[in-house]
């Protein structure tokens, strides 16, 4: 019960963190140090976005989220939004930064064999002093996009 508490938690914080970050605007020096089109930031929630694509027909938009909840907990969530009711399905990857390079830590998916949306969260217990970042795959029938958010600290 306390773990879909938390779920139900992240969901409602993730969309008022959008509610605020709309016009939100950040420039590339100041978002910390570029490694691998990663940015490595000290921030408590990050939100990446897909970029639009004006060739495709069914995906409208998909997002990854990561937020730190806790000092060693984070949660972490995708969406995909379709424009026209479809298959609709959405994949997301969690990974830490060890010793330069990015490893998955856990992935998980949902799919919606006709709808508008998929989305899927999950709380992580992730060890300290390490950046973890999350990468989604979105599909809509036969758009494919990825979005990915910048790295978020989990300090000691």
């Amino acid at each position: 019960m306390k773990k879909k508490w938390m779920l139900i938690l992240l969901a409602i914080m993730i969309c008022v963190s959008g509610l605020f970050c709309e016009g939100f605007e950040t420039r590339a020096e100041d978002m910390g140090e570029d490694i691998d089109f990663s940015y490595l930031l000290t921030e408590d929630a990050l939100v990446g976005t897909t970029e639009v694509q004006t060739w495709g027909v069914y995906l409208a938009e998909g997002n990854s989220y990561i937020s730190k909840i806790s000092s060693s907990t984070i949660g972490a969530a995708g969406d995909t939004i379709a424009a026209t009711k479809c298959q609709v399905a959405v994949t997301a990857i969690v990974e830490r930064k060890v010793n330069g390079s990015w490893v998955r830590v856990t992935s998980w998916n949902s799919t919606t064999a006709s709808g508008y949306s998929a989305v899927v969260s999950k709380s992580l217990s992730v060890g300290t002093g390490y950046y973890y970042r999350v990468r989604c795959s979105h599909y809509a029938a036969s758009d494919v996009s990825s979005s990915g958010t910048g790295a978020l600290w989990m300090g000691n």
